[in-house]
């Protein structure tokens, strides 16, 4: 029952990436900027898909293309993927992107892996974390 399930999860995900390119994906109650296909099915608890009425109901203008719903187990963060490390800048997670930041205002990096990761940032750390200081934190 337990591989019957988690290949009936599989096809929902690989299903929901596709209709996901236009509707709007909830993960653990968050609005995520990642891939669906970045999600472990093996990860996840349930899915829900809200249509027309319903989903412009709950989630206004941004669910007239569809929602897709998933609570995965252990309410895993939808932004911190299998594969992408935990990314904290001046103390806060950051999900907008690494790229996305000024060099010029990075006072200073750090970067932990493994144990030291996981012993400072819990299962959040799994997968390392960056910790980047800025330049405005340092004057403030």
């Amino acid at each position: 029952m337990k591989k019957s399930l988690l290949l009936t999860a599989a096809f929902l995900l690989f299903s929901f990436s596709l209709l996901a390119q236009d509707a709007l994906v909830i993960v653990n109650g968050k609005k995520i900027k990642t891939d669906v296909n970045s999600i472990d099915p093996n990860t996840i608890e349930s899915v829900s898909v809200l249509k027309d009425k319903a989903a412009l109901d709950a989630y206004g203008r941004e669910g007239e293309n569809g929602v897709i719903i998933i609570k995965t187990k252990n309410s895993i963060d939808p932004n911190v993927t299998k594969s992408e490390p935990l990314v904290l800048v001046d103390g806060k997670e950051y999900t907008k992107g690494i790229k996305s930041l000024d060099p010029n205002n990075i006072e200073s990096m750090s970067v932990l892996k493994d144990q030291s990761a996981q012993k400072k940032y819990g299962e959040a750390g799994k997968n390392g974390v960056i910790e980047i200081t800025t330049k405005s934190t340092i004057t403030k």
